[in-house]
């Protein structure tokens, strides 16, 4: 504590030579521009323009500097300039050109981007916001409609599993998007935020583009630019990190590492967890980007490996059990896009996962091995400024193998699929408030000779600042591995979307609202109350989720405040796995509260970051009383905050603390398979693997214009 303290009291610290930036913001008619963003590229420094197109802020920088300046519906402006020749300055931006994509369909849709228009997110935002410790799924669990269980870390969207969403980077799937962990240990992404420009979050509804998903889709996107010259040196509480850019004119190379090792932070604040060896994590990432003379080139690859040991309590056993588990990760992913010429233009692709993740729980292992390969292709056609359309092949294939083994035993379980897909879709403007979508997706699979997916989705600006969008689409699943293993024949899995949008976006304040319903045919049930080699499976289950999203986000009532508050409503109920009957699922909370703010202090070069969750309580079957899933959790609430520091425009100290205030909550409880000699089932309670975790960190930017840094990486 004395060592934050002292941080804090250091960067308290206030210099002399402040210089004050003022002018005037217009369009292309002279007219005031309200509510522009300004600001010194690299820094918080800046301002907002009032009624009259003025602005005017405090700076400490010197020098040649890069003025941005933003605003909603208005084409973004960067302006060189030197402080040393200060004086008011008069810009005018251009309103933005009219686009087939005028209309943007919100239904289902949450993006996050450089673009101001339609978002509700920025880059920074997802790694600013207090809670999520750069982990993008931390982030989106912010966000109407998403979920992420506190025992697992993992993203569910509108009452559906984790399972029920895919991740692509650049328009390929990848296989495995998560970290590994033990049972009950929440687990991370795996890529660093900062490497993605771009990430679009289906709620449902999305593009025939994407297929094999109940629920949701995840897009992230790297840039179509040739990065600039730098380097970036980390060193936190927990690890450090490097990267680095080179680049030659028309292609550049990126690489990130970074090394965790949890040992000597346990030591100084003691986690709810038995380590025998403290989680470990060395990761890689590369990313390679060429400019041709009509294409563009990206290739992204990542590599994890993971270590950990610990005693973990099982209900089962009277002593807890030894677990050790290691982990390989690697994924290799490359596209190819070109200009074709009279309209056309092609994206080419591929993708490579590999997962080797050996698990030992005392004397049994359970290793597994996956091997996962995705190759695309895709046309699009703008056949004139109205009419867009896509025309796309995908292939999937995955080989999976499960092994048991104990003293004197090796039992060995596997899974090989091949998917392939073709699906169209076009988009249509019919005038400047009215666009439509429709889309088709067949698919093919030893299981199911051919599914057929047809989308719809229509988008009505009211007003310049109103919307109304719809969408319809039938989504189709392959079961999960554990159990192809064993019935390799198994149906796919089918919902249906319907998802009504309303959505309101004017002077800095973004209101969304919307109403969802889906239907599931064809889920899996087995006849065991753990799936094994005995089990019987069918696809008899049904069920639906329905419920409601509300967002408002206010980045313009109080300078310098950014806040938004995210409330979901969800009311599901499944018939699926070993349950008798229709229940509501475990993994599903009826209601959930997030508020986040976040606070530029421009005196102290500083971002001060809250975020608040409210979970409501979530079905349990308690094997003690005689119905099912009759029991809930209690409701709890965590707030987390955050503070960056600029020291210099190159060099940030941050600070995170998430459960601020040590809540405790229950999220489950783990029953034993067997009553005691009393008759009663023993249970464990599954609870949060740390009180609370601190994060301190000192991030260091070096490049040739000594303005870059990493505020989009914290």
């Amino acid at each position: 504590m004395k060592y934050i303290l002292s941080i804090i009291l250091f960067c308290s610290i206030q210099v002399s030579g402040q210089i004050k930036i003022n002018g005037n913001v217009t369009d292309g008619n002279k007219k005031a521009v309200q509510y522009a963003n300004i600001f010194i590229v690299g820094t918080y420094d800046g301002g907002t323009t009032d009624s009259l197109g003025n602005f005017s802020f405090m700076t400490y920088e010197v020098g040649n500097q890069l003025l941005k300046i933003t605003a909603i519906d208005r084409e973004s402006k960067s302006i060189p300039f030197d402080l040393a020749q200060n004086k008011p300055l008069q810009i005018q931006l251009q309103e933005q050109a009219k686009q087939l994509d005028e209309v943007v369909i919100q239904a289902g849709l949450l993006q996050a981007g450089d673009k101001g228009k339609n978002t509700v997110m920025t880059p920074l935002d997802i790694v600013t916001t207090a809670g999520s410790m750069g982990n993008i799924f931390g982030a989106l669990a912010t966000l109407p409609g998403a979920q992420v269980a506190g025992e697992n870390g993992r993203l569910m969207v509108h009452g559906g599993s984790a399972a029920e969403t895919q991740t692509y980077i650049n328009g390929i799937r990848v296989p495995q998007p998560y970290t590994s962990s033990p049972n009950d240990v929440p687990v991370r992404g795996r890529f660093s935020p900062f490497l993605f420009k771009g990430i679009n979050f289906s709620t449902g509804g999305y593009s025939a583009e994407y297929g094999n998903a109940l629920s949701s889709v995840l897009i992230l996107n790297t840039a179509n630019q040739i990065e600039p010259n730098k380097t970036e040196i980390s060193i936190s509480s927990v690890g450090a990190g490097l990267s680095n850019t080179q680049n030659w004119k028309t292609k550049s190379l990126t690489f990130n590492t970074s090394y965790t090792n949890l040992k000597p932070y346990s030591k100084i604040i003691t986690p709810n967890i038995d380590w025998t060896k403290p989680y470990e994590n060395a990761s890689g990432e590369l990313i390679y980007r060429q400019k041709l003379k009509a294409g563009f080139i990206r290739s992204y690859a990542s590599f994890n490996f993971e270590d950990m040991g610990l005693y973990q309590k099982n209900s089962n056993y009277t002593h807890p059990i030894a677990i050790k588990k290691r982990a390989y990760n690697s994924y290799f992913n490359t596209d190819y896009q070109q200009n074709l010429g009279g309209g056309w233009d092609l994206q080419s692709g591929m993708g490579i996962g590999y997962l080797n993740e050996k698990l030992q729980a005392d004397s049994m292992g359970m290793p597994h091995q996956e091997i996962a390969v995705h190759v695309k292709e895709k046309f699009t056609k703008s056949w004139n400024n109205r009419l867009k359309s896509i025309f796309g092949i995908d292939y999937f294939y995955t080989d999976f193998t499960q092994d048991f083994t104990s003293p004197g035993i090796r039992k060995e379980a596997s899974s090989t699929s091949s998917i392939a897909a073709l699906y169209t879709e076009t988009t249509y403007a019919m005038n400047n408030n009215l666009i439509a979508k429709l889309g088709i997706r067949g698919t093919s699979s030893t299981a199911e000779p051919f599914l057929l997916e047809p989308r719809f989705s229509l988008g009505y600006l009211i007003d310049p600042y109103n919307q109304l969008s719809f969408a319809y689409g039938d989504f189709h699943q392959q079961g999960p591995q554990e159990v192809l293993i064993y019935d390799k024949q198994i149906k796919w899995q089918q919902a249906h979307h319907y998802i009504l949008n309303y959505y309101y976006e004017k002077k800095g304040r973004t209101v969304r609202v919307e109403a969802y319903r889906k239907t599931y045919d064809h889920l899996i049930k087995y006849d065991t109350p753990r799936i094994n080699s005995s089990s019987i499976f069918t696809n008899t289950g049904t069920g639906y989720a329905q419920g409601m999203d509300l967002f408002f986000r206010d980045n313009r009532s109080i300078k310098n405040l950014q806040y938004w508050i995210s409330y979901a409503y969800t009311d599901s109920k499944r018939n699926e796995t070993d349950a008798p009957f229709s229940v509501t699922p475990s993994y599903v909370f009826k209601h959930t509260l997030s508020v986040v703010a976040k606070y530029w202090i421009n005196a102290l070069h500083s971002q001060v970051s809250l975020t608040n969750n409210y979970l409501s309580g979530r079905s349990y079957h308690d094997p003690n009383l005689p119905s099912y899933t009759q029991r809930k959790t209690d409701a709890y609430n965590t707030l987390s905050a955050s503070w960056s520091y600029l020291i210099s425009q190159q060099k940030i100290i941050h600070l995170s603390v998430n459960n601020l205030l040590g809540s405790s909550p229950i999220y489950g409880y783990q029953y034993a398979d067997q009553p005691n000699q009393q008759g009663i089932y023993n249970r464990i309670a599954i609870t949060p693997s740390t009180k609370r975790f601190v994060f301190v960190g000192f991030f260091w930017t070096l490049s040739s214009n000594k303005k870059e840094n990493q505020l989009d990486n914290l």
